[in-house]
């Protein structure tokens, strides 16, 4: 059985969007929304526009979680509940007009058994967001990302940062065009809009590290399945489209301050992680309920 996973937080219409493409696909498929403590009546919308349908399932959040916690909900409740097979997370800006999805899924896991895959991501710009990248991190990196976001939030506050990027003509672009075919046994990072968990995954996991509240989840994620050895792919067959960051922009509209917002939740996150790619034991603990 097949669960279609949606994190809401006040955004309505672009979750409607996403719940009313997934609606024409005519399957037998349920769909899980979780709200992660909306406050502006948008949860009671979704529900009074969907309720009644029995395929798709409400869970509400006293508070918000974060993206992980937020999601693990969804993911054992599909998981313990719904006894789903197969879990696709979904940011709720993303759409898949794909109408064979899982059929084609179905198909390329067949041929190539994988835990997790993300599918050929595109932007409404044409742009590529899968592979996100094309390797993992290391601790080496994570201390050197984690000290250029310092620098770099550092420079934001006293506004060289933007000084910069206007003497450089930087638009803030870090996707373009690529035509990256499928790769089956992939070893670097795919991206964490869209997550497609197989019977594998599900079976002997229960969600995404459950510990940042905002990104760096499908890196870590990405990573401990490497240090284990559990093969992940990325299926260019597949395609979903994503508004990237369509619910951040509404909620805090000024660029540079939701920048700062979005470097000091990443170097938290980064510090977790280096704690992670520490560790000397049983490292899929870290993927597993407490």
């Amino acid at each position: 059985m097949f669960a279609y996973l949606i994190l809401h937080y006040k955004n309505a219409d672009i979750t409607e969007q996403c719940i009313e493409a997934l609606l024409k696909h005519e399957d037998d498929s349920h769909i899980i929304v979780v709200d992660n403590a909306s406050d502006n009546g948008s949860y009671e919308e979704l529900k009074a526009s969907y309720g009644e349908y029995e395929n798709i399932h409400f869970l509400h959040n006293d508070k918000n979680l974060g993206y992980a916690a937020g999601n693990n909900v969804g993911f054992r409740f599909g998981k313990d509940v719904l006894k789903a097979e197969w879990i696709v997370l979904l940011n709720n800006d993303v759409i898949i007009e794909q109408r064979d999805f899982r059929k084609v899924l179905l198909d390329e896991y067949e041929k190539n058994a994988f835990y997790i895959a993300g599918p050929n991501i595109v932007t409404p710009e044409g742009n590529n967001q899968n592979p996100f990248r094309q390797e993992c991190m290391n601790k080496k990196i994570i201390r050197k990302n984690l000290i250029h976001d310092y620098i770099v939030l550092g420079l934001m506050k006293v506004r060289i940062q933007q000084m910069l990027k206007k003497m450089l003509h930087y638009d803030g672009s870090t996707f373009k065009p690529n035509d990256t075919d499928t790769i089956y046994d992939f070893h670097g990072v795919i991206h964490g809009s869209c997550i497609i968990f197989s019977p594998d995954y599900v079976k002997k996991f229960d969600g995404l590290y459950n510990d940042t509240f905002l990104y760096c989840e499908e890196e870590i994620l990405c990573y401990i399945l490497n240090r284990l050895g559990y093969k992940y792919s990325y299926l260019h067959k597949l395609t979903v489209i994503h508004r990237h960051s369509a619910s951040m922009k509404r909620a805090v509209k000024d660029e540079d301050k939701r920048k700062m917002i979005e470097i000091s939740r990443r170097i938290v996150s980064y510090k977790k992680f280096l704690k992670i790619a520490g560790c000397k034991d049983d490292i899929g603990k870290y993927l597993k309920r407490e």
